[in-house]
């Protein structure tokens, strides 16, 4: 039985009229990253350029009134802990134009960017001796349905923090499969979304590849009710020419997708704090936790210029103001702890 909601107004609003296609256009466009006025380059670490191992990390991060980057949050990374330390180091060193707004300097909250660690034009496309048997033992376990050895090698395969980029995507496309297999369809989503990110920095754009883990992840992203990132997957989808035949298919879907954000019904996601926190970005501007299932700390609310942290109750409803733009919640608490995120109509 789900709590009884209470309600945290963060300003007071008045009531809104019915959202109009052109607003509706704002809540679901991509948000840009704003352009800084000095970027250091982060290091290639020397473990990583002696073994031409490749990656990449993606950065949340906050730009302060003066212009300078904190608060930065790493919300993916191919795994290689090298790299990342050496991604968060150069952001922080960073510096921007700030914002304004009324004449005065302000956050910009919502930013995030991928750096991408690449020593060769197309990405290292080798694997070791090691990890190919590892990848053949667990592809065959799959294959004859033997849960047990599967487990055992996906494991030995996830301990190696420094894998190839390569290795990376063969080590989560086998995960995709394998959570497919277990109806696990988060689970599933996160892996794909990994490969995603790192086609993504790869500058040949390998159709082959990228159209069909796209296509997977926008399905599964509106199955799940992320909208914010099944309007990203679907811009990506609509530029590769191999998805001309399937255009006005992801038109229609994404057609009923716009039907559902306007619509008077709640929506829900169900999500897990995997290791320090869970995030997603928003498309309302109101917003519940409930069924929580272990602890939760803080609510980490980031939008374009505007950014608040809360504690947080179970049952408690947040309200955003409607020209707060671009805003996604990342929110902290115990591994493994779960609950529900429901998103209120537009015009609750």
């Amino acid at each position: 039985m789900s709590a009884r909601l209470s309600t945290v107004v963060l300003v007071a609003l008045p009531l809104s009229a019915p959202i109009q296609s052109a607003e509706l256009s704002q809540l679901l466009v991509t948000r840009i990253d704003p352009m800084p006025i000095e970027r250091i380059e982060p290091k290639y670490p020397i473990n990583a350029a002696r073994h031409s191992r490749e990656g990449w990390v993606r950065l949340s991060f906050v730009i302060d009134k003066e212009g300078n980057v904190g608060n930065v949050l790493v919300t993916e990374t191919s795994g290689s802990k090298d790299l990342t330390q050496s991604a968060i180091k150069a952001a922080k060193e960073w510096k921007y134009e700030p914002a304004m707004e009324n004449g005065q300097p302000v956050q910009q909250c919502a930013n995030s960017v991928q750096m991408d660690f690449r020593m060769h034009k197309n990405g290292t496309t080798g694997v070791s001796r090691k990890f190919k048997s590892q990848y053949k033992k667990a592809q065959q376990a799959l294959v004859e349905k033997d849960y047990k050895v599967l487990d055992e090698q996906l494991t030995l395969m996830k301990k190696d923090k420094y894998m190839h980029l390569s290795e990376n995507n063969y080590f989560h496309l086998l995960s995709a499969d394998y959570a497919e297999e277990k109806g696990e369809k988060y689970e599933q989503l996160s892996h794909l979304s990994r490969v995603a990110m790192s086609l993504d920095g790869d500058d040949n754009d390998n159709e082959k590849q990228k159209l069909p883990v796209l296509y997977q992840m926008f399905r599964l992203e509106v199955e799940l009710n992320q909208f914010k990132a099944a309007h990203s997957t679907y811009e990506k989808l609509i530029k590769l020419p191999s998805a001309n035949p399937y255009l006005e298919q992801l038109a229609n879907i994404m057609t009923r997708v716009s039907d559902v954000i306007i619509g008077d019904k709640d929506f829900v996601l169900d999500a897990t704090i995997n290791k320090d926190f869970w995030s997603t970005e928003l498309v309302r501007n109101s917003f519940s936790l409930v069924d929580i299932e272990g602890s939760l700390d803080t609510l980490d609310v980031r939008c374009a210029n505007k950014r608040h942290v809360y504690s947080i109750e179970e049952g408690s409803t947040w309200k955003i103001p409607a020209n707060w733009k671009n805003c996604s919640i990342y929110v902290f608490g115990e591994p493994k702890a779960h609950f529900k995120l429901v998103e209120h109509p537009l015009s609750s």
